[in-house]
């Protein structure tokens, strides 16, 4: 798939106002894996930026006043990372790279809410999730998740609580970010990876990649309350910041599942997406931002009128992807 040209570009701005984007500004960070890369892309005119990172980008994230962009460095086969790199997205260069030490692996990654210089990383070979401080450029604290493969992870709006989706385990852990301490943990399929939690933290939402089924658990019962089924490869969720909306890309089906997180089922997809596999979810609740693994893309993906708006061309292998503000 190729970006609109600029003849396309005039059709859709014909279309009827439910068919654009509500975020019409603002920054997308991609993380292209086998290009050692990151793409920066400005959503007001759909350009692309790409600079070198290091070897093995996974994730990414931007601070919630959009200057600051963190790339999750895992590293390769046979060579695990163990770096953040910290770009600046103005001057859209590297402006630090933070050494983790002994804890390598690094891989889902959030600011904490409220917050442009702490960020929150699992480290999936060590077991743990690294509190970071990008300002000072070094780790503050490690929490144990206490199972293998503590891979994704999502935190609450509030920032009290932060979830792994804990891959070799097939569970989920729970950290208590106001204590700094593991809180509890729960078993409940085969391969779990993709994860997302309701911003109030009432459900986790949990993807196991072999059943092809995402297990909805209720956090105050700590029990999964439904289970949907029969999503192909549910590799990452994304949760509208309004608590409403759930997209789960499918690679495997080429395809991304919109469900509606209160109801707990699926109310629509988007097909023929080439490989849909890292998502988030702009602050307008409609705007979906996803890399598409088969065409080296990003997709700006109306969940309202389901179809895709337009693309930017990224590195090899896009997975992770955030959406930021722009940089004022």
């Amino acid at each position: 798939m190729r970006p609109l040209t600029p003849a396309l570009c005039l059709a859709a701005s014909a279309l009827p106002l439910l068919a654009q984007p509500r975020i019409s500004a603002g920054t997308v960070l991609v993380a292209n894996q086998q290009a050692a890369s990151a793409t920066i892309i400005d959503v007001a005119t759909h350009t692309a930026t790409t600079i070198d990172v290091g070897t093995g980008p996974h994730e990414t994230v931007i601070s919630p006043d959009g200057r600051f962009g963190v790339v999750t460095i895992y590293g390769v086969s046979g060579a695990p990372g163990n770096k953040l790199t910290v770009i600046d997205l103005a001057a859209k260069k590297v402006s630090s790279t933070i050494d983790l030490g002994e804890y390598t692996r690094p891989h889902g990654a959030s600011f904490l809410p409220g917050s442009s210089s702490r960020v929150v990383v699992t480290s999936e070979a060590t077991q743990n999730v690294v509190l970071v401080d990008i300002a000072q450029g070094k780790v503050l604290t490690a929490i144990p998740t206490k199972h293998p493969g503590s891979h994704m992870l999502g935190v609450t709006a509030d920032g009290k609580h932060l979830f792994t989706s804990d891959v070799g385990w097939g569970g989920v852990s729970e950290i208590d970010l106001e204590k700094s301490a593991f809180a509890r943990d729960l078993q409940v399929s085969a391969q779990t990876e993709g994860v997302a939690v309701a911003p109030d933290g009432s459900t986790v939402w949990l993807g196991a990649n072999q059943a092809g089924t995402v297990s909805i658990i209720d956090t105050k019962s700590w029990t999964v309350v439904a289970t949907l089924q029969d999503l192909g490869m549910p590799y990452r969720i994304g949760i509208s910041p309004d608590g409403s909306t759930a997209v789960i890309c499918d690679p495997k089906n080429d395809k991304i599942h919109i469900a509606d997180v209160r109801k707990r089922e699926i109310i629509g997809e988007v097909a023929s997406l080439g490989s849909p596999r890292g998502v988030k979810i702009a602050p307008d609740n409609r705007t979906a931002f996803v890399t598409l693994g088969a065409t080296n893309a990003v997709a700006a993906i109306d969940l309202v009128d389901r179809k895709v708006l337009w693309q930017a061309p990224v590195g090899a292998s896009p997975d992770g992807v955030w959406y930021g503000p722009a940089v004022r």
